[in-house]
């Protein structure tokens, strides 16, 4: 198991990787029309041979999905990346991203309700310091998250004459739902895949997180194609495709997909599910810094009182982790005192071969 601060620096990287995609895709993707299907189904086609091949160089194999594995990697494919991304990007168009970060931090609290419900984990022992540790630093960051947002959300709206905002309501709310679904789509995307692949001993996915990533995009890929049947008449929207859009593209191929989905797969193949997803309030201070800084936005006070917030409440989840973690080891060394070390067996191994192997049935 990788260290436990490895793991979340993958995951503020992951928060970063995600803030920064919203503030590209406002700024370029929606300010040129760019329609957010074909966006998607482009980046979803883009990003399967990326993690392909480096599931190839990383894991020294291209496993292929069984027969009877197919019904699980179908429906990672629609919750993950089908569903996900898709009402994600619907409900920046409908609102804006500053709006669509205001539903993010919804995404470690139906992890963690889902992951209770579903008695993928355990529930929080209140009797300890660091079961109300988890989650107050859940809910502590999701209200930072939120205050940020709403400050946003109020300075922007103050901009705005009450007939247009008026107008206005009806997309918004569209876009409102498009976000709650987004929520949803994430939170069982992460569950499923803990439950079935992570923690299951005769998954032979178990250590394969690059190939679980690639294969999910695959059977998004194919939704996203279905959905584009949509524009069949079309035609246009398949060749409309202006040079602004190339940046964002690109972005969410290497970096929003290949590079963030693939560390959400590690992560949650080395912590549980709501830990992994504890990390999501960062997203909305990542994108307020990085509007700052691209869009030209002010910070106000409260925005530096909501992200004050969500550093709080994730140092309160990560000290949980931590103690969590110390105790493990502390009642290891307890039931088993003498550890004795394998030696390095001479079996003059050779070279280990790139191969393609099928996942047994």
């Amino acid at each position: 198991m990788a260290g436990v601060c490895i793991v979340w620096v993958g995951l503020v990287v992951v928060q970063l990787g995600f803030g920064a995609y919203g503030v590209i895709v406002s700024k370029f993707a929606k300010e040129n029309k760019a329609d957010p299907l074909i966006f998607s189904l482009i980046r979803d086609a883009g990003c399967f041979p990326v993690l392909l091949i480096a599931a190839f160089v990383l894991e020294k194999t291209i496993t292929i999905p069984s027969l009877g594995e197919l019904p699980l990697f179908v429906t990672l494919g629609l919750t993950g990346m089908f569903g996900n991304q898709l009402l994600y990007l619907l409900g920046i168009y409908y609102t804006n991203a500053n709006i669509a970060s205001i539903f993010q931090p919804a995404i470690p609290v139906w992890t963690t309700l889902l992951a209770i419900i579903a008695r993928i984990e355990s529930f929080p022992n209140f009797r300890t310091l660091r079961g109300w540790a988890k989650c107050l630093g859940i809910l502590l960051a999701a209200m930072g998250a939120i205050v940020m947002t709403m400050q946003k959300k109020t300075c922007k709206a103050a901009d705005h004459d009450e007939g247009v905002s008026s107008q206005a309501d009806s997309p918004q709310f569209i876009g409102y739902i498009f976000l709650l679904g987004n929520t949803l789509s994430m939170a069982t995307y992460v569950l499923l895949q803990k439950k079935f692949i992570f923690d299951k001993e005769e998954s032979s996915w178990k250590t394969k997180p690059v190939g679980v990533t690639a294969w999910s995009y695959m059977f998004g890929t194919i939704f996203m194609a279905l959905a584009s049947l949509y524009y069949f008449n079309k035609p246009e929207k398949f060749t409309y495709f202006p040079k602004e859009e190339i940046y964002p593209i690109l972005y969410a191929i290497f970096i929003a997909s290949g590079l963030c989905y693939l560390l959400i797969s590690w992560c949650n193949m080395q912590l549980s599910a709501s830990l992994v997803t504890a990390t999501w309030p960062l997203q909305v201070l990542f994108c307020a810094i990085l509007s700052y800084f691209v869009l030209g936005e002010v910070l106000t006070t409260l925005e530096f009182f909501g992200g004050l917030l969500i550093v709080i409440g994730l140092m309160a989840v990560m000290w949980s982790n931590f103690s969590d973690e110390r105790e493990k080891k502390e009642e290891k060394l307890m039931n088993d005192p003498i550890s004795y070390e394998k030696l390095p067996q001479d079996d003059s191994s050779a070279p280990e071969a790139h191969q393609i192997t099928k996942s047994p049935k």
